[in-house]
């Protein structure tokens, strides 16, 4: 049936219900729509991590610090290469903080916000960055130059209000880049399962429904942004320095 939800991405309302999607996590039937404009899935799971899995998310994040080292630093020089009058960056989702420390290395002040107190433990105390846990809101007032997000916007219900809440915060020439798993139509195959037995990692976009919950195309987060004021936006994919496969980040960088 046509019209049940808006999509979160374009706000279109010819979104069909396409499916219940099974939770790899909670292991409950989620119903997934997707946008006949734009061609973004969404569903809304309401579910939320515990401590045990924010420190499991911190454990795996971790373990795997010398490859997303290189490889968001990489991200950090095509950015501040693409926008080099960017003196002031802020990361909305900073993990364990290696983006912000990038930043610091290009000579880069950057600020961030995380909510796993783990990561957050670690960036501060390991790395020595200047950051903060809880979320970004409208109470923060300071302005910045750019702000980045680096997966997380595939968790968001209302990714509308976070992104106009970072564009009130830009400077003037300001910019914002995004980056999220993104779905082509060459993963459309996935869906076939995606009620029945999720994978566990990629390829499969949709192997993680409870928290992954938003999965974009490449068209419906350009619509977004544009719709939200930003002037242009560029498309790219920032190579994998670790491991030497085609592509680490796929995001979009827009320009306000």
């Amino acid at each position: 049936m046509l019209g049940h939800k808006p999509c979160p991405a374009c706000t279109s309302r010819y979104t069909v219900h396409l499916q219940d999607v099974l939770g790899q996590r909670s292991g409950k039937p989620i119903p997934q729509f997707v946008c006949l404009d734009c061609h973004s899935f969404f569903n809304h799971s309401g579910y939320r991590e515990t401590d045990e899995q924010k420190a499991h998310d911190f454990e795996f994040l971790h373990n795997m610090r010398e490859s997303i080292y290189a490889n968001q630093n990489r991200l950090c020089l095509e950015l501040v290469t693409r926008c080099p009058h960017v003196q002031t960056v802020c990361e909305i989702g900073y993990g364990l903080g290696w983006f912000l420390r990038s930043c610091n290395d290009y000579r880069r002040k950057s600020y961030g916000f995380e909510t796993n107190a783990n990561c957050h433990a670690y960036a501060t105390g390991d790395l020595g960055l200047d950051c903060a846990l809880g979320l970004f809101d409208a109470s923060h007032t300071k302005h910045y130059d750019m702000f980045a997000s680096i997966m997380v916007f595939e968790h968001l219900e209302d990714p509308r209000a976070l992104f106009t809440q970072m564009r009130d915060r830009l400077n003037p020439d300001g910019a914002i880049y995004l980056c999220v798993p993104f779905v082509e139509r060459r993963d459309w195959p996935y869906l076939w399962t995606a009620g029945t037995t999720p994978a566990n990692m990629p390829p499969d976009v949709f192997y993680d429904n409870d928290v992954h919950i938003m999965h974009y195309s490449v068209e419906g987060l350009t619509r977004m942004g544009i719709s939200l004021g930003a002037r242009s936006a560029e498309f790219f994919t920032s190579p994998d320095v670790a491991h030497n496969s085609p592509g680490a980040y796929q995001g979009v960088l827009f320009r306000f």
